[in-house]
C-alpha cells in the first residue's frame, strides 16, 4: 500500500511531489503553508499531491531488499496517478526522490509535463562507505542517533523545533527501521544514465549552495544528461531547502512551473 494525500485547489495544475530517503509527506508541510498563501482568494483546479515511498511514512513497509528498487518505487507512484486519473502532471522530487521522478518521466513520459529535482541523487546512484550501512543498523536502536544523522542534512538546523523533533525524527526512525540502509544499497552501483537521457520533459536541477551530502557535480551531470534540463544553485540553502527555507523553496517552484 502507498500512501498519498491529495490537497485540492493549492495550485494552477496537479504538482506530484516525492520526498528524500529516511523522510515522508510531512518535509512539505511547511512548503503547503506557503503554496495556502499564494492559493487565496483564486480558484485553482490543481491539486498538491504526496506520496510515500516503501517503507517511508504510511507506506507499507517492504518484506525484504528485493522490493527496494527505484525502478520499483517509480512504477509505484505511476501507479498511484493513473489511479487517481491524474495526468499530465508536474513532478517535484527530493533527493533520492528526485532520482525517482526523472525514472518516472523515463517511463511514462506522457503522464508528465515539468520536472523540479531538488538536490537529487545523481544518475550514477551513490557510492557509500561500509561503515555508513553500520550507522544505519545502529539507528534502528538510538533514536538520538538518527536525530544527529538526518539533522546534518539539514543546513542551520535548530534540533530544538517541534517540527525537527516530532516529524523529522520520528519519521527517520520509523524508516530506518522500516527500509533503512536498503535504499543505501539501491543505490550503490546503480547507472541510470541511458534511462535518463532519454527524458525529454522540461526539468530544473536545484542544487543547495551548503549541501553537504550530495556533490553538486552530481546534479550538474544529471542536468546534462536531460534533452531539456536546466541547472540552478540555490544560495544559502543546503540540502534540504523544503525544510530549511520553504518561501525560496516554492517561489522558485512556482515560477517554473507555472
Amino acid at each position: 500500500m502507498i500512501n498519498f494525500e491529495v490537497k485540492e485547489g493549492l495550485v494552477p495544475e496537479d504538482v506530484f511531489f516525492i520526498h528524500g530517503n529516511l523522510s515522508s509527506n510531512r518535509w512539505w508541510y511547511p512548503s503547503e503553508e506557503i503554496w495556502k498563501k499564494s492559493a487565496a482568494g483564486k480558484n485553482y483546479k490543481g491539486a498538491l499531491i504526496y506520496a510515500e515511498f516503501r517503507g517511508c511514512g504510511k507506506s507499507s513497509a517492504p518484506k525484504d531488499s528485493s522490493e527496494v528498487n527505484l525502478h520499483t518505487f517509480a512504477e509505484d507512484f505511476i501507479g498511484v496517478i493513473k489511479s487517481l486519473n491524474r495526468g499530465p502532471v508536474h513532478l517535484v522530487g527530493h533527493s533520492t526522490g528526485g532520482l525517482i521522478a526523472a525514472l518516472m518521466m523515463a517511463k511514462e513520459p506522457s503522464l508528465f509535463k515539468k520536472a523540479v529535482l531538488l538536490d537529487p541523487v545523481g544518475a550514477k546512484g551513490i557510492t557509500f562507505d561500509r561503515s555508513m550501512i553500520a550507522a544505519f543498523e545502529q539507528m534502528k536502536q538510538d533514536k538520538n542517533l538518527t536525530a544527529a544523522v538526518i539533522g546534518s542534512t539539514i543546513h542551520n538546523n535548530n534540533p530544538e523545533t517541534d517540527f525537527f523533533k516530532q516529524i523529522v525524527v520520528e519519521d527517520a526512525f520509523h524508516s530506518v527501521k522500516t527500509v533503512g540502509h536498503w535504499v543505501l544499497e539501491a543505490l550503490d552501483g546503480l547507472d541510470v544514465r541511458d534511462e535518463v537521457a532519454k527524458v525529454k520533459n522540461d526539468v530544473l536541477v536545484l542544487h543547495g549552495e551548503h549541501d553537504q551530502l550530495l556533490p553538486v557535480a552530481d546534479s550538474q551531470a544529471l542536468a546534462g544528461l536531460l534533452a531539456n534540463g536546466k541547472f540552478q544553485t540555490i544560495e544559502g540553502q543546503g540540502h534540504c531547502a523544503n525544510v530549511e527555507s520553504p518561501e525560496k523553496f516554492v517561489n522558485i517552484v512556482r515560477s517554473y512551473l507555472f
